[in-house]
């Protein structure tokens, strides 16, 4: 993986879970004694952490170090949401594609 991924997956996870706490960058700043605008930049991939700041930041959310840097994470809590949106999402399309052959059957018949 390249640094550039890294910070990626670093990014999206610390806003994903600063947003699953229902935190502010303003609120998980104040919580991690960090300045809003390191936290801000943090999330938007410009800056990065030295290993204390990822102590704070993660202590502050509530996580291990390490699942910052998990490319997945399966979030159990909105995994029935997500697949009824999907099955819904996939029962919709499949049942499109019916009615447009049976029409076009339909219509030779």
């Amino acid at each position: 993986m390249k640094e550039e991924e890294i910070r990626a997956v670093l990014s999206r996870n610390l806003k994903n879970l600063r947003e699953k706490n229902g935190l502010s960058q303003m609120a998980l700043a104040e919580k991690s004694s960090l300045a809003t605008n390191f936290i801000n930049d943090i999330e938007n991939g410009k800056k990065w952490l030295s290993p204390a700041t990822l102590s704070k930041l993660s202590e502050a959310l509530g996580v291990q170090p390490y699942k910052l840097f998990l490319e997945i994470e399966f979030d159990h809590e909105n995994q029935n949401g997500f697949m009824n949106q999907f099955c819904t999402e996939l029962s919709n399309d499949i049942l499109g594609t019916i009615k447009a052959v049976y029409a076009r059957y339909e219509k030779r018949a």
